[in-house]
């Protein structure tokens, strides 16, 4: 026998595997794990086309070798061999990959023994092949059958966001391959799959390929690229846009390390896709940032979808601001959507920020408030909005206690309570430097003052202030914190 029929004979499978062996080596997208799968499952296909061709040789000699006793079920074994390596191409299975497996172990025995058991077929002495009288003469093409369903199912949940197109190639494979084998069974005709298994297995190498370009490496998610494709392409369907951004995304990689910001990255986009909401397609379009468009949705869908991403993330130390706009029917706009998704975003994340500032302002006062007790000094504190304004003013029951009053009512939370009882002498720079201090967005200058204070008794007594101010990121005050301390005595030593 030649080598020079195989060739021919399967000229166009011979020339797809050897393309597509060449092209492996200058892919991008694909990880090499990915890339030796497929280099093996070419191999395998070769070598499933030359047992075809040896086998098909040694029917046509009038007597039985070992030779075609062992190919039979090499090749029933490789064809479902060949679909599980494909299979494993899409990364589908990556727990207990041995039970996927387990319907091969336990045939391979039986195939190779059945000559003799004549469990599914055998061959007589004059080399005919005699399938078992029962429904197992079938079992070797249900094993690959098996196998196709579990390609389709593989395929479809690896790609069930997206790759429409591509889901459409692969499935006229499948349906090619499932008609060769119902014709195998009903017509009793054999054929050797070999170059339909390179062109399936070439199709998926570019749908894999082509996907794997679509997709953000690190989250799996749809790239930029995309985000900008789908809003030309889809938006005639596009009825919603939601802006993401991830809270703190840079604090996570400089305190411990970008390993950690990746992990968290990949937990938040879990959190986004955990809904499998049809018509959603998730795209990552920066490095904590996210866009979503939901395709034929209305807004109560969307409203509720949002709400359970927030439900996802709530049990992670992760936050995302969420903002969302519905598109204009009338005039598709979907730039103009997603600035305003984007600017409700921002507006979330601002209000996000300021609560957990708060939350940390709030801790902090609580913690130099139990200072203070232990000192027996007076604590103040004031609260700010968002201009600069100051919206609260509180004195501490130990500075009430130390100029001689004993609650609000007597000396109310306000800041005239302690102003107008400031000496007519030190009035004046005294605010001057309280004031400064609120407009220095800068954060360098800090309240650190000495000055007299009309006690409830009419006495003047010394005291020395300090304050510092917890700012937000833009430098407007939004805490101010400080103290008193009664130096009369200090004063009156010189010192």
């Amino acid at each position: 026998m030649s080598i020079i029929p195989l060739v021919v004979d399967d000229y166009i499978m011979v020339a797809e595997l050897l393309g597509l062996w060449v092209m492996l080596r200058s892919n991008v997208h694909l990880d090499k794990k990915t890339i030796k799968i497929t280099r093996i499952v070419i191999i395998l296909i070769f070598v499933e086309a030359v047992c075809w061709a040896v086998e098909r040789y040694t029917r046509e000699i009038g007597y039985l070798t070992w030779t075609r006793i062992i190919l039979t079920p090499t090749i029933y074994l490789l064809h479902p061999i060949i679909m599980m390596g494909i299979i494993d191409m899409a990364e589908f299975v990556k727990k207990n990959r041995v039970l996927f497996y387990l319907p091969l172990i336990i045939s391979a025995p039986l195939l190779y023994t059945s000559q003799w058991t004549h469990l599914f077929y055998w061959f007589d002495e004059n080399n005919l092949y005699i399938a078992a009288d029962s429904i197992l003469q079938y079992y070797p093409y249900l094993l690959f059958m098996f196998y196709v369903v579990l390609f389709v199912v593989a395929f479809t949940i690896r790609y069930a966001r997206y790759g429409t197109s591509e889901r459409r190639g692969i499935l006229i494979s499948i349906i090619a391959a499932t008609i060769g084998v119902v014709l195998h069974l009903v017509f009793d005709i054999y054929a050797d799959y070999a170059t339909l298994f390179a062109s399936l297995l070439l199709i998926y190498y570019l749908s894999l390929s082509i996907l794997t370009a679509k997709e953000d490496t690190l989250t799996k998610l749809l790239n930029r690229q995309c985000y900008y494709a789908d809003s030309e392409k889809r938006r005639d369907i596009i009825t919603a846009v939601v802006s993401v951004d991830m809270n703190d995304l840079k604090k996570i990689n400089d305190n411990q390390g970008h390993d950690a910001g990746d992990t968290a990255l990949r937990t938040v986009a879990e959190c986004l896709g955990k809904s499998r909401t049809k018509g959603k397609r998730i795209y990552r379009i920066g490095g904590d940032e996210f866009a979503i468009f939901y395709l034929n949705k209305t807004e109560d869908d969307v409203k509720n979808d949002i709400e359970a991403m927030r439900e996802n993330l709530a049990k992670t130390p992760y936050v995302c601001a969420f903002g969302y706009h519905m598109v204009d029917k009338d005039n598709p706009d979907i730039h103009k959507t997603m600035v305003l998704a984007d600017h409700e975003m921002y507006s979330n994340k601002a209000k996000l920020k300021d609560t957990s500032e708060r939350r940390i302002a709030a801790h902090r006062e609580a913690t130099i408030r139990v200072m203070h007790e232990a000192l027996g000094s007076g604590m103040w504190g004031m609260e700010f909005d968002e201009a600069g304004n100051m919206t609260s003013v509180e004195w501490s029951p130990e500075f009430r206690k130390m100029i001689g009053y004993t609650d609000e009512n007597d000396f109310p939370n306000k800041l005239e309570s302690w102003s107008d009882l400031l000496h007519p002498d030190d009035r004046s720079a005294v605010l001057k430097e309280y004031n400064d201090t609120i407009a220095d967005y800068s954060g360098q200058k800090n309240y650190d003052v000495e000055y007299r204070l009309k006690i409830k008794s009419g006495e003047w007594r010394w005291f020395h202030a300090i304050g510092r101010l917890l700012r937000r990121d833009d430098g407007s005050p939004l805490s101010y914190v400080g103290m008193f301390v009664d130096i009369t005595d200090r004063k009156a030593a010189g010192l």
